[in-house]
């Protein structure tokens, strides 16, 4: 038989639904009572009844109160709905009255659910899973019942759980392999999942319908119905049920649902703590009678059992779980223990005097920066009085002070280093910097900066932004030139930034940005020095040529005949 065979057979097997819970389904949907009071005519969905009903005199109480009351519309928002409610006539149910002539299409008051309905069957525990829907938009729909699509379908036994489930709205699509979950669990999650997980935007869990069944099931013990209360996955819970019903029946009566909880949804056994191969409270938790009652008058958190083992029960169960309440971290902690050498009870007891306004957890963060900058700077953590310092806060904080002096003194000594470094490879670009650009004439001279300083204080001296552009220069990603008086070659002037043969900008003292006699702003450097400028622009687009002795080489001026009268 192919696997696909198997699911057709199982899907077959599983019951159908009966009337009784197709009206349990209907009634998971909103409540309305449609009336026309025209004819007097009511349609009630939560019953399923259309009526008319005859004049005033021979009307009940609840007719009368229906007829009476006024067309309710549907809110904009769920948590606006404040809509007075009467209860139905002819089944009690609180409902919303609406008149039909003013509902339109009523295509606003369609409902989605989704729900699992259980049924003990043919010897073994069924869950069937359906998405259901609701529309009113027709006058025989305000009666009819629910649109329920089967989508997953769930058999549980002891020792065997098996499901198979189908994409909601898929048409007749065929249902998906069977899982089937034959042995307890070693690792990772459980292999039948809850059903409507590839939907869950369209709300949170399901409706659980026929719980009662459970009760002539083997698993009628592990409190199914206390644990559908607070939790949604009741499909995985069945399933850890086929495999520890004793456990869990014993961790659900301790009040230890956050146990079942690792198990049920995470897959997470405790095994530390806890043998789920043992039935029995005192074999399961490997305690003496002594231990147990100790631990039964904590909080009965797994963890505090965990801690108690691992620190092979020198410490009592109640020290333990009061460790766990102040936020101690086990695994982490004992790690840090083994690491350094500490016996893990002596650390756990010097993190709980370590700072009191805070919890272990915080407690060990900080003690573990402690040792980070402490061993960084040098300390002697061999001995146990600066390992464990007296005061935690106060010598944590030494510590990381020393440590981020340091810190900045060797980011200090790397961008010193760094800056020579730039300075050394900066001497061949600046000779060549030299030769293309270098010029003087009229007066005035062109070359390049120094050094890496230089073009800072040329910044801070004009009071523009050219110190910005030090470190590109230097990297050669742009190009500053000097502008100088011949006569004054230290003494900033202008600043001049080129791209090739292109004068990108020039700037002298605030950008220009003065008040002056004129107007606002000082004169543009590039109209004042314009004849220079162009002159040296002309002399670097034909390749910067120069004289044998390396002075600029410039075409001669003509000179002009001056006629004596």
């Amino acid at each position: 038989m192919t696997e696909k065979e198997r699911t057709e057979r199982f899907a077959k097997a599983a019951p159908s639904m009966s009337e009784a819970e197709l009206e349990r389904i209907n009634a998971l949907f909103p409540a309305f009572i449609f009336r026309r009071s025209r004819t007097r005519e009511l349609w009630t969905a939560c019953c399923r009844r259309h009526v008319t009903l005859p004049d005033q005199i021979g009307q009940s109480r609840e007719e009368r109160r229906v007829m009476a009351e006024p067309h309710q519309r549907e809110p904009k928002n769920y948590w606006e709905d404040k809509r007075p409610m009467v209860p139905c006539p002819y089944c009690g149910r609180e409902a919303v009255v609406k008149e039909v002539g003013r509902t339109g299409t009523r295509k606003n008051l369609s409902a989605y659910r989704r729900a699992i309905i259980f049924r003990w069957w043919m010897g073994a525990l069924w869950a069937n899973a359906y998405e259901c829907e609701k529309h009113y938009t027709g006058s025989y729909q305000l009666t009819g019942t629910p649109d329920c699509k089967l989508t997953g379908i769930y058999r549980f036994r002891p020792g065997l759980a098996e499901g198979c489930s189908r994409p909601w709205r898929g048409g007749n699509c065929a249902f998906s392999n069977i899982a089937r979950q034959d042995t307890p669990l070693e690792k990772g999650k459980w292999h039948v999942h809850d059903p409507f997980s590839c939907n869950a935007e369209y709300g949170a869990g399901y409706d659980v319908i026929g719980l009662q069944e459970v009760q002539k099931s083997p698993f009628r013990y592990c409190m199914v119905e206390q644990w559908e209360k607070g939790h949604s996955d009741v499909v995985e819970f069945l399933e850890a049920c086929c495999f520890y019903p004793r456990q869990i029946e014993m961790l659900m009566k301790a009040g230890m649902v956050e146990t079942v909880k690792d198990l049920v949804s995470r897959g997470v056994k405790n095994a530390m703590a806890m043998d789920w191969n043992k039935g029995k409270p005192e074999e399961a938790f490997g305690l003496s009678k002594q231990e147990l009652r100790e631990f039964l008058q904590t909080n009965r958190d797994i963890r505090n059992l965990e801690l108690y083992k691992r620190l092979e029960r020198k410490v009592p169960v109640t020290k333990a779980a009061d460790w766990i309440k102040r936020g101690a971290d086990i695994r982490r902690t004992m790690r840090a223990a083994k690491e350094w050498g500490l016996p893990p009870e002596k650390l756990f007891r010097y993190l709980e005097k370590g700072q009191p306004h805070h919890h272990m957890g915080s407690n060990l963060r900080t003690w573990e920066d402690y040792l980070t900058a402490a061993r960084e700077t040098g300390y002697p953590l061999h001995r146990e009085n600066v390992l464990l310092p007296r005061d935690l806060g106060a010598a944590h904080e030494e510590a990381t002070k020393k440590h981020r002096a340091k810190l900045a003194e060797e980011a200090k000594k790397q961008a010193e280093e760094q800056k020579r470094l730039r300075a050394m490879k900066y001497e061949d670009r600046k000779q060549e910097l030299e030769k293309k650009y270098g010029y003087y004439a009229d007066g005035y001279v062109i070359r390049a900066p120094a050094s890496e300083a230089e073009i800072v204080r040329e910044g801070q001296l004009l009071k523009h932004c050219v110190g910005g552009y030090a470190h590109r220069h230097m990297d050669g990603r742009v190009t500053i030139l000097f502008m100088r008086r011949e006569k004054q070659p230290d003494k900033p002037f202008l600043t001049i930034e080129m791209d090739g043969a292109r004068l990108v900008q020039i700037h002298g003292y605030k950008n220009e940005g003065l008040y002056t006699t004129k107007g606002r702003f000082a004169p543009d450097p590039r109209e004042v020095y314009r004849e220079f400028l162009d002159t040296w622009l002309d002399w670097l687009k034909k390749g910067s040529r120069r004289d044998p002795e390396g002075r600029p080489k410039l075409p001669e001026k003509k000179k002009t005949e001056v006629k004596i009268a």
